[in-house]
């Protein structure tokens, strides 16, 4: 998954470099940076993007970036592709791609979030595969005789403890 993702994280570090550009031609400010973007919170002194996958609606993580804005656009990006028309993106105009290449960048989220998707279920699989031998495995266990049993002797269940036998509780 480093490919891809290095790849994402290129291509967001591109827009929002390209964006800062096209701000600073027009005379308009820098965006704030603040935490209130949609999608972008602190991250051990880094910004992280993160998103909800709209097939599982799980959180898709989208790195960690140096600024808030960087982090925006990785939403702003990913929002745009993944949830087409429902987005709700952070900036009003959509970033820049390398290129002019909507259907490039496109090819890059899609495989970034195919990428997550099978890592995911992935995950899934082993947690359910652990989960199957741990029941098999206390199954096992419960079928085996008591210990100092032999085959096919079972031994009566205990109805109280050997250390008070023979004492009145009363």
């Amino acid at each position: 998954m480093d490919g891809v993702q290095r790849d994402f994280c290129q291509l967001v570090r591109w827009a929002a470099a390209a964006a800062r550009a096209e701000r600073e031609a027009a005379g308009l400010p820098p965006h704030p940076e603040n935490p209130g973007y949609r999608g972008v919170r602190r991250h051990y002194g880094k910004w992280g993007a993160e998103i909800r996958d709209p097939l599982d609606s799980e959180r898709a993580w989208l790195g960690t970036y140096a600024t808030a804005v960087e982090a925006a656009y990785a939403y702003d990006i990913a929002a745009r592709v993944v949830q087409g028309n429902k987005a709700r993106p952070n900036f009003s105009m959509a970033p820049p791609v390398p290129g002019d290449d909507e259907d490039a960048a496109d090819d890059i989220v899609h495989a970034y979030f195919a990428e997550v998707r099978h890592a995911r279920l992935s995950r899934a699989e082993r947690r359910a595969q652990a989960a199957a031998e741990a029941a098999a495995a206390r199954a096992a266990a419960a079928s085996a005789p008591a210990p100092g049993a032999t085959e096919g002797e079972h031994l009566p269940p205990r109805t109280g403890d050997a250390s008070n036998a023979g004492t009145d509780h009363e």
